[in-house]
């Protein structure tokens, strides 16, 4: 069978991993001899995987470093093949999608052990690369605004405003879509409005404004943050006194008390400051389908590669000019 793993370690010996060793690109490497996976026990799946995802810091998760070769990959869509025994509600055949745990990755693969609470039968009206664009990035965006910031709709109790930064990235388009949804004023912030303002106004924001502009809003509700670094920090700023922040940015674990030692949050302890981590969920899932059959989002493919090109396709998932999407993995 063949993958894409990452080495566990460096040339000179040295693990990959935490704290914050992390591997290159050139420490993925494509094998041949994998051995393919098999069911073991209740609750899995087994899936030819058609298609999966590149995440720009997929590197930078700690938990894809275990002792022996790690094969990469979260997102997917394809095919179950095989079902335990006392399976009820997967058949082989049936066509699904979904995402792995961060701690297990896998998709990266010509088939791939799932978890039957990481997968959902697929809408027909999906591609199996439009469907593979989508998991992870939605799950975060879901989890994010309706599980950790709380986030009802305008009709329960009242709109909210709602700032998302990194607007124009693969999961700042799914948190625009789901708030703008939910009946919230949006205000949609990225790096550049010559490069994203069209865009983001095409998938409902009510405000368009660049990280240089903070200064200038009308103080938000709730911030949602996809970037980190000096971004989040300025977050702090636009915030109501009783606002939230939340950030999932793989750097920003820890920002709160980051942010406190250096005063960057002081007088502001009325706001409640939050860190997440997506995790696979059958109910988010099925909210997010639910949206995906009836055309209210859809996933978005930036570039196309084959599974011998993940390691460059990594390395490009940081450029700026790969317009509106995800990097899809062709399996």
């Amino acid at each position: 069978m063949r993958a894409a793993r990452v080495r566990p370690t460096s040339p000179e010996g040295t693990p990959y991993g935490f704290p914050g060793n992390v591997a290159p690109s050139s420490a993925i490497e494509i094998h041949d001899d994998v051995p393919k996976p098999q069911i073991s026990k209740p609750g899995e799946l087994l899936i030819q995987v058609k298609a999966s995802t590149v995440y720009k810091d997929n590197l930078e998760w700690n938990e894809l470093y275990p002792p022996s070769h790690a094969t990469l990959g979260n997102d997917f869509s394809g095919i179950v093949v095989a079902v335990h025994d006392s399976e009820q509600d997967f058949c082989v055949g049936d066509h699904v999608y979904g995402m792995t745990h961060a701690n297990r990755g896998g998709t990266w693969a010509e088939y791939a052990i799932v978890m039957t609470e990481e997968a959902v039968k697929k809408p027909d009206n999906l591609s199996w690369e439009e469907a593979a664009a989508i998991p992870g990035s939605a799950l975060t965006a879901d989890q994010a605004l309706f599980r950790h910031v709380g986030l009802e709709t305008a009709a329960q109790n009242g709109q909210k405003r709602v700032m998302i930064t990194g607007a124009g990235g693969g999961i700042g388009t799914f948190l625009v879509q789901f708030a703008v949804l939910a009946g919230h004023h949006v205000v949609a912030a990225s790096s550049s409005n010559e490069r994203n303002e069209s865009f983001l106004r095409s998938i409902g924001a009510h405000e368009v404004v660049e990280y240089k502009e903070f200064g200038t809003l009308n103080k938000v509700d709730v911030v949602v943050d996809s970037v980190g670094f000096q971004v989040l920090a300025d977050c702090w700023s636009v915030l109501k006194p009783d606002g939230t922040l939340l950030s999932f940015d793989a750097c920003s674990w820890g920002y709160r008390e980051e942010h406190r030692q250096k005063g960057i949050s002081n007088g502001k302890e009325g706001i409640r400051a939050l860190y997440m981590i997506a995790e696979p969920a059958r109910e988010s899932m099925a909210r997010i389908t639910e949206h995906v059959a009836k055309g209210s989002i859809k996933g978005r493919v930036s570039k196309s590669v084959l599974l011998k090109d993940v390691r460059e396709a990594y390395e490009s998932a940081h450029s700026r000019d790969l317009g509106h999407g995800k990097i899809v993995v062709l399996i």
